[in-house]
């Protein structure tokens, strides 16, 4: 009984924080941007991420009751971050299930945007239970938000169930959260390219590999100044290659939705990031998963993708993008549709009337066509210049028959 009652405390003791943190939140925006509080009744926190806070919000002067949905910023967010998300919601927002922009507001280093509020489930409350009809719906509302994202070159970098939004009972979706997004210049990243390109066949022209592993000695026995590196292909690392500059490459996102090019920091990255990640959403839905990578850095995320696509073509992956993957052991890969399948047979288990609190367990039986997975492995394609695109893919016969 004591053992009762000290967890019940513990329990009120944990909500009671919570409803102070939630208090202290709802105060802090408005302290942040006074005009906030003359303009709208704040609710509660729906949502917060690294970089903001949302609320739930009704005008003061409106008798309708519309809902809207107040993303505070954090105040020490980049004034170019501040205003490219901005930007992004200004040009797209509003179409093709892309949130829309109604009202933004600022206060000395305090930044606000006010937009439509739509009631939506949590990925997890309903990714186990999806039909095949229900998953075309979904994906083929998904790839039309990034069609129209990638037509205005913008690459949105974190696509993931969070920050697309799936209200079940209207069949509405929503893509949010443009703070990542950036600008994608086709000129420039296509000339990069074709720079990197020769790069690599320059560096990966067939050499001997005593040339590979041995420095170059000249008649002095000094290092000739053009001297290549001696790790090549080797676990260690020499002097010349810790004496180079670090590669820089974006690297925005979620871990567990990182396209390779992404990982394995390859500087010009496309829009294709994009598809990489709207895959691995699909992938969930497909095995009944809710989160299938769960990588808390990039190796691991690397070694992840290895384990189903297998060690050769990670290689491959990595050659084509001028880096050098080495493995201690050869991993053959896995077929995903047997892997989708087991997993869909583990996590179909669902309990019905939750209501009423009747623990009834039926066996759902979806199963998904081959066309599923064929646009699957398109979308999850390793190399980014053959993955599929938003608009391909909505032509794709699965989202089509």
């Amino acid at each position: 009984m004591e053992l009762s009652e000290g967890t019940d405390q513990n329990v009120n003791k944990d909500q009671n924080n919570e409803n102070d943190d939630a208090k202290g939140s709802c105060a802090n925006l408005k302290k942040s941007i006074p005009l906030v509080n003359k303009l709208f009744h704040i609710h509660y926190k729906v949502g917060e991420g690294a970089f903001s806070s949302v609320f739930l919000a009704t005008l003061k002067s409106s008798k309708e009751c519309k809902k809207f949905a107040l993303k505070l910023l954090i105040p020490t967010c980049h004034p170019e971050r501040v205003k490219r998300e901005l930007e992004c919601l200004q040009m797209i927002g509003g179409k093709d299930h892309i949130v829309s922009l109604e009202l933004c507001l600022r206060h000395q280093s305090s930044v606000a945007f006010v937009m439509p509020y739509m009631k939506h489930e949590k990925f997890s409350e309903y990714v186990k239970e999806m039909t095949v009809e229900e998953t075309k719906d979904y994906m083929r509302a998904l790839l039309t938000a990034l069609q129209r994202v990638h037509k205005f070159n913008i690459i949105h970098r974190d696509i993931k169930p969070s920050n697309f939004l799936y209200n079940r009972i209207n069949r509405r979706y929503l893509l949010v959260d443009f703070g990542l997004a950036q600008q994608y210049n086709v000129e420039n990243t296509w000339a990069g390219i074709e720079i990197e390109e020769k790069n690599i066949q320059m560096y990966t022209t067939k050499r001997k590999r005593s040339d590979e592993n041995n420095l170059r000695l000249n008649s002095t026995g000094k290092k000739d100044a053009d001297n290549k590196c001696c790790c090549f292909g080797k676990p260690k690392v020499c002097s010349i290659c810790l004496g180079k500059p670090q590669q820089e490459a974006p690297r925005a996102g979620t871990p567990g939705f990182r396209a390779p090019e992404v990982l394995l920091k390859y500087p010009w990255q496309t829009p294709a990031i994009d598809i990489w990640a709207s895959g691995v959403v699909m992938l969930c839905i497909l095995s009944g998963t809710q989160t299938f990578f769960r990588s808390p850095d990039d190796c691991t995320a690397l070694t992840e993708i290895t384990t189903i696509f297998g060690s050769q073509k990670m290689q491959q992956c990595a050659e084509k993008l001028g880096k050098k993957v080495i493995f201690s052991e050869n991993l053959p890969g896995i077929d995903i549709v047997s892997l989708c399948t087991k997993l869909q047979n583990r996590n179909k288990r669902v309990t019905c009337d939750r209501e009423n609190s009747v623990h009834n367990e039926v066996l759902l039986d979806i199963q998904y066509p081959k066309e599923a997975y064929h646009l699957l492995t398109r979308l999850l394609d390793l190399d980014y210049k053959t993955r599929i695109t938003a608009e391909q893919a909505l032509s794709h016969q699965f989202l089509n028959s």
